[in-house]
């Protein structure tokens, strides 16, 4: 049988208050695409499908639309993670009902109720899952008040103990296979990053002598794709795309797994290519201008060294930039004047149409005694505090003498 393993989602996350909408139908279309060329039995999706409760209408159309599309290949099975919501998932199931998508939010295989999925040649997959289980949750899901008492790893220990027992009861070791699907943090695991810290805390580590042991363990939560840790065959799948800026180069990717009775499994990570890159920089604006071509559509943190204060600095780099969606710029001035810029979606900024303008028109007029430039910085810093919501900054202030009055001292009159 063939698995299609692929993990942490987070349909609905904004970067900077960006959307990801566009990265995330970029590497879903790669997705698709992987599931339909390469014919899986079975397609595992291991948690935090979504980013959280309530996101937009358009991101769940687009989850349920990749789902719905990775369905007419083979069966789908989701499992909640720390980042989804029990109750809406299992809406989505009765949505869903009898058809190839499944939605796991409580454990499944510790009572005998394991999923069972056929595959070719008479080959039959069970499928034992555990969703993330949150510390405060303990009664939901140990139902037997012997199992109340011991820490999180035992209680954890204890479930996927009697999923593995009964994963393996009376099994034909020559016509099936197990995967065991969970979202959780193994110790040892290297984080990728961006997770929830306090999700990925010794309170939340389960020891990996304690996992079942199954042909394969398809797990999520981390999201720096990799091996798990300890002796059974499986992986954490990562996230499709970099998230946020701690998950900046990673290589994201899918996993698929091969499996056969009395066999390792054969696993294979797929790359993937969609989805924007994450880039930071750090350096001169002649610096940024040599290094644009790499940049290209990048979503960007800027950081620029100037020798003072520039107050079309914002202009200057969105001119250099002009495929990129920039998040951020932050100017370190070497005479400490430094005023940080922040750009967020649709923002106006100091390139915008009036300043444009006002440069036109300043070009045929004589502004004796005062040089055309600066006048034209004069008006692109008040621009640019009125959109950053700041008190403008001139350098010339500083040359004003000390108790020196000013229009608001005078009660606003010049």
């Amino acid at each position: 049988m063939r698995l299609l393993h692929t993990s942490d989602w987070h349909v609905g996350r904004t970067t900077y208050n960006k959307s990801r909408h566009p990265d995330f139908v970029k590497v879903f279309d790669e997705i698709i695409e992987i599931a339909r060329t390469r014919h899986p039995d079975l397609i595992l999706n291991t948690g935090d499908l979504l980013d959280h409760a309530r996101v937009s209408h358009s991101d769940i159309n687009l989850a349920a639309s990749c789902l719905g599309e990775l369905s007419k290949v083979a069966p789908v099975v989701v499992v909640a993670g720390n980042h989804d919501s029990a109750m809406l998932l299992d809406a989505f199931n009765l949505l869903h009902a009898g058809d190839q998508i499944h939605f796991v939010t409580t454990p499944r295989g510790r009572k005998g109720d394991y999923l069972t999925f056929p595959g070719s040649d008479g080959i039959t997959l069970r499928l034992g899952a555990l969703p993330f289980v949150n510390t405060s949750r303990a009664i939901d899901v140990f139902d037997d008040p012997a199992q109340w008492a011991g820490d999180y790893r035992h209680r954890i220990a204890a479930i996927q103990n009697q999923i593995a027992e009964h994963l393996n009861h009376d099994l034909d070791p020559q016509k099936t296979v197990t995967v065991f699907a969970a979202h959780l943090f193994v110790t040892g695991a290297g984080l990728g990053g961006t997770e929830r810290e306090a999700h990925v805390s010794g309170d939340y580590g389960t020891h990996p002598d304690d996992m079942p042991h199954v042909d394969y363990a398809a797990f999520g939560h981390i999201h720096q794709a990799q091996q798990l840790p300890g002796p059974v065959a499986g992986r954490y799948a990562g996230s499709p795309l970099a998230l946020d800026f701690g998950e900046a180069g990673q290589t994201k990717s899918v996993t698929l797994v091969d499996l056969a009775p009395g066999t390792p499994a054969f696993i294979e990570e797929v790359p993937l290519r969609g989805g924007r890159a994450l880039r930071t920089f750090t350096g001169t604006l002649n610096e940024l201008a040599a290094a644009a071509g790499e940049i290209e559509d990048a979503l960007c943190v800027i950081e620029i060294n100037t020798e003072t204060h520039d107050p079309v600095l914002s202009q200057r780099v969105h001119e250099l930039l002009p495929r990129a969606t920039v998040l951020q710029i932050r100017q370190n001035a070497a005479d400490g004047r430094a005023f940080p810029s922040v750009v967020l979606p649709d923002m106006p900024t100091a390139s915008g149409d009036l300043l444009e303008r006002f440069i036109t028109y300043i070009a045929d007029q004589n502004t004796s005694p005062a040089p055309a430039d600066r006048v034209i910085a004069v008006l692109a810093e008040l621009l640019d505090a009125h959109a950053e919501d700041r008190e403008p900054s001139f350098p010339q202030e500083a040359l004003l003498p000390t108790g020196a009055s000013t229009s608001a001292d005078r009660g606003g009159m010049a």
